[in-house]
């Protein structure tokens, strides 16, 4: 997020502001969320599932790189969709 959607560029004082421009629901980020469960079920699905090992194997790639582009996706998305109403 910092380095792909913001360009290492913050408002600093917003950071500390209520209803500021990082405050989320009730101070949870849900596209964040949404993509932790999307990595970590996907992950999982190779538990579960024999012919699917290799995703359980290496979790840790998988949900790292499924969560990001997701979350990449979704947050881009809000920002796209904020910016033009």
């Amino acid at each position: 997020d910092y380095f792909l959607l913001r360009h290492r560029q913050l408002d600093v004082p917003a950071l500390y502001r209520r209803n500021g421009l990082y405050e989320y629901t009730h101070g949870f980020n849900p596209q964040a969320i949404l993509a932790l469960v999307v990595g970590v079920f996907f992950s999982l699905i190779g538990l579960f599932v024999p012919t699917l090992r290799f995703l359980y194997d290496y979790a840790w790639f998988v949900g790292f790189f499924l969560s990001s582009g997701i979350y990449l996706v979704l947050s881009q998305r809000i920002s796209a969709r904020s910016a033009t109403c």
